[in-house]
């Protein structure tokens, strides 16, 4: 008994050393499957968009919820009053690209007249872009959860890798408690009727569009939809 206990003992480590291995690069390999492929059970999450927003110098009119859309967790469009203006938002709480032509081609009767969008820039809150169509001066944009209001794909990811990408975020990232590059962006698209399309109408159109946004931009940027 006292010469072959060491061997049970020297057979026994190796096994023990082989579990642990098998063990350890097994939970590897789920934490890293977990990390790099989405769970195909996960749905978009549901929000409902508030009924009411506050707009500086605008009385709200009405208020319906839009129809569902393939890209779009909730929809809702707004109508305000002011004096005898009036001004139609509509909000969708977007995924994706942030492309906002592209959401102006695929979802909006705008579609090819989106090439006439002109892109702009306001310190402190970022691009948004404006066009005339059909009677009416648009204004355009995406909300991001974070940093600036941007309108093509490119700054949107430039924004992504600017606010996502931090140290900040990897620890919630590793643990699954959000996601590294946050996609989500509330699509605005705001207008008012023009009786002409005349430069001097539009611009006038323009001002008026620009001073809600501003005010829209800074409502939502603190009251962002949770993840």
């Amino acid at each position: 008994m006292q010469v072959t206990r060491p061997m049970v003992n020297t057979i026994r480590q190796p096994a023990r050393m082989a579990v642990l291995v098998l063990s350890f690069s097994g939970a590897l390999l789920v934490l890293g499957k977990a990390i790099v492929v989405p769970k195909a059970a996960e749905t978009q999450p549901s929000y409902a968009l508030p009924a009411t927003v506050p707009l500086s110098d605008w009385q709200t009119a009405s208020s319906e919820s839009l129809q569902p859309m393939p890209e779009a967790i909730a929809g809702q469009a707004y109508q305000y009053r002011h004096s005898d203006q009036s001004l139609k938002v509509e909000l969708r709480y977007m995924t994706g690209d942030g492309d906002v032509n592209r959401f102006l081609f695929v979802h909006t009767p705008i579609r090819q007249e989106n090439n006439r969008l002109v892109l702009k820039y306001q310190p402190s809150i970022g691009f948004y872009g404006v066009l005339p169509y059909q009677g009416r001066a648009y204004l355009s944009a995406c909300m991001n959860p974070r940093g600036e209001s941007t309108v093509t794909a490119q700054q949107f990811v430039q924004n992504l890798r600017t606010h996502d990408l931090i140290p900040a975020r990897l620890l919630p990232w590793l643990t699954g408690q959000q996601p590294l590059l946050d996609r989500r962006c509330l699509w605005t698209l705001m207008s008012v009727p023009v009786t002409q399309a005349d430069s001097a109408t539009l611009n006038k159109a323009y001002k008026t569009l620009e001073t809600a946004w501003f005010s829209w931009y800074r409502w939502w940027q603190p009251n962002f939809p949770p993840t």
